[in-house]
């Protein structure tokens, strides 16, 4: 199973502009997120303090990746990339030739 630290940003331009209509739209996307770190659909889950920004750790395929992100687009841009653990990073190193 590969996993994936996943960068997220909030697409601003998509966001209301009143601020009670802001509240509520954020206050929804971030029960939806709450639902799915319960539901150990995601890992981890953090905001950068200060900004509409920040991560999260997925564990499954690229098609279970493609799937949970698609559903915020447009609303979120993401950067995704495969993380190794120590132990696969050393199998590789140990892998290359002489």
């Amino acid at each position: 199973m590969a996993r994936y630290m996943v960068l997220w940003e909030v697409d601003t331009s998509r966001t209301p502009e009143d601020p009670k209509a802001k509240k509520a739209q954020a206050l929804a996307f971030q029960q939806l997120v709450a639902n799915d770190v319960k539901e150990g659909v995601t890992k981890e889950w953090g905001a950068f303090a200060g900004e509409w920004r920040g991560y999260f750790i997925f564990e499954g395929n690229a098609v279970d990746l493609h799937t949970i992100t698609a559903k915020w687009i447009p609303f979120v841009k993401f950067e995704a990339s495969e993380s190794l653990t120590i132990e696969e990073v050393m199998k590789a190193t140990k892998a290359l030739p002489e």
